[in-house]
């Protein structure tokens, strides 16, 4: 994603210039992003605030310096930003457990915090690597969709489509009356990266007609997805006459979906 490299650069101008003053503007417009929205979506992909981030890169280089250098603890202290050898030393005591006069007499080992790589972090979450393996994005829908059985609709979404399923309400007996079924991760949602395009989920009587015309950016993912997890109500891809690409999935309620691919498609004035 082009959101995810742009919080690298910022990253990497933060890398670029940790003994300097660092303000949230200017880290933020290295994303190209407002303070607000840089600071939430910083959160969410790397797990920390950009101020503790910062706090703990700062703290683990002067860590370093101390334990590897001959610079003065007092130098060492301004150089990343402390106003005073005082504050220096109760955050780095915090920090790594012992003070700075003690990481020097000692050499004992230091917390470390490493600069991070997003991707390497997205590598390893498990709903990036679903999005990855899927292989397709939705980019227009957004329906009502109706079930009896919140439940099992919610897992055929997971399990078939690859796609994310909650259920927010539920009755006294336990039966989910409301829930959301979606393409992209709520958390995605949350950072406001894309619009919701998934289906508001009701309890009631599913309806047996077209539930959702979507396209797709990759039809042929979609398909081998589909098939490759074992769901056979889904018809061969066909090129419809005005330029597009097209196939329907039965869902497990009996619904029709209808995913769409744009391609030479003709505009008619």
């Amino acid at each position: 994603m082009d959101t995810i490299n742009s919080i690298q650069k910022a990253i990497d101008f933060i890398e670029d210039n940790i003994c300097n003053e660092l303000s949230t503007e200017a880290i933020a417009g290295q994303a190209y992003m407002s303070g607000f929205h840089f600071h939430r979506i910083f959160s969410v992909v790397c797990g920390v605030s950009v101020g503790e981030y910062i706090r703990s890169r700062r703290l683990t280089l002067a860590g370093l310096e101390i334990q590897y250098s001959d610079a003065k603890i007092t130098d060492i202290a301004y150089k990343y930003g402390y106003e005073s050898p005082e504050s220096f030393s109760r955050a780095f005591t915090r920090f790594h457990g012992v003070s700075p006069m003690t990481a020097r007499s000692q050499n004992g080992k230091l917390r470390s915090f490493v600069k991070i790589s997003v991707q390497s972090v997205l590598g390893g979450n498990r709903m990036i690597q679903g999005l990855q393996q899927r292989g397709y994005t939705v980019k227009e829908n957004g329906a009502i969709y109706y079930t009896k059985d919140m439940d099992k609709t919610a897992k055929w979404f997971e399990d078939v489509l690859g796609w994310y399923a909650g259920i927010d309400e539920r009755n006294e007996s336990g039966d989910g009356v409301y829930g959301c079924l979606m393409p992209w991760p709520i958390e995605i949602h949350n950072m406001t990266l894309v619009p919701f395009n998934g289906f508001h989920m009701f309890r009631g009587e599913p309806t047996t007609q077209i539930v959702a015309f979507m396209r797709v950016d990759s039809i042929d993912n979609l398909h081998a997805h589909v098939k490759k997890n074992g769901w056979t109500q889904i018809s061969e891809i066909t090129t419809q006459h005005w330029g597009g690409r097209e196939c329907t999935v039965t869902t497990i309620d009996g619904c029709t979906m209808r995913f769409f691919q744009l391609e030479n498609v003709k505009i008619f004035l």
